[in-house]
């Protein structure tokens, strides 16, 4: 990602930003949409668009777990794991997920590369807990374990997103 593509992103939203340090995280984000994580220069050309350095920049970066400073999944399937969740099963439904890929109970990248499953804090569906949420924009829930494992051999089938939004 360059860095006059990232100001073509941000220059029109430009005004709804009243601090220039607030336009970092929308042009973070719209920089990890090619490759789902941020390189090293990624994060160099964010800084030259927005006038930051790359220091802060990366220290906005490394702030939020949302954004990935290391490969991940061509999906990313986050499970809520607080209380809600918790007392509905995520935890069974996290393991599940996770044996389903192949990746340690902690979480991880399938070794294909097209399922990354991570724990999240409450994703706001405390109604339909357990909740998943793919690509930070889908939400589902409430979901069983086999209704997860449906979801992601629906993934894995699904073509590859334009951009990878997290």
């Amino acid at each position: 990602m360059t860095a006059d593509e990232i100001r073509g992103h941000i220059d029109p939203i430009r005004h709804e930003y009243g601090d220039g340090k607030s336009l970092i995280l929308p042009a973070l984000k719209f920089a990890q949409t090619e490759k789902g994580h941020l390189t090293r220069e990624d994060l160099e050309a964010v800084a030259e668009a927005t006038g930051y350095s790359p220091a802060y920049v990366e220290s906005v970066a490394s702030f939020y777990d949302r954004i990935y400073l290391r490969p991940t999944g061509e999906r990313v399937v986050s499970v809520c794991v607080t209380l809600s969740c918790m007392l509905r099963g995520a935890d069974e439904l996290f393991e599940h997920l996770c044996d389903h890929e192949g990746v340690s109970h902690h979480g991880g990248t399938s070794e294909d590369g097209a399922i990354t499953i991570q724990e999240a804090q409450c994703l706001g569906y405390c109604d339909r807990a357990p909740c998943v949420q793919v690509d930070a924009e889908e939400t589902q829930g409430p979901l069983s374990p086999a209704d997860g494992a449906a979801l992601l051999d629906q993934l894995r089938s699904s073509p590859r997103p334009e951009r990878l939004w997290r």
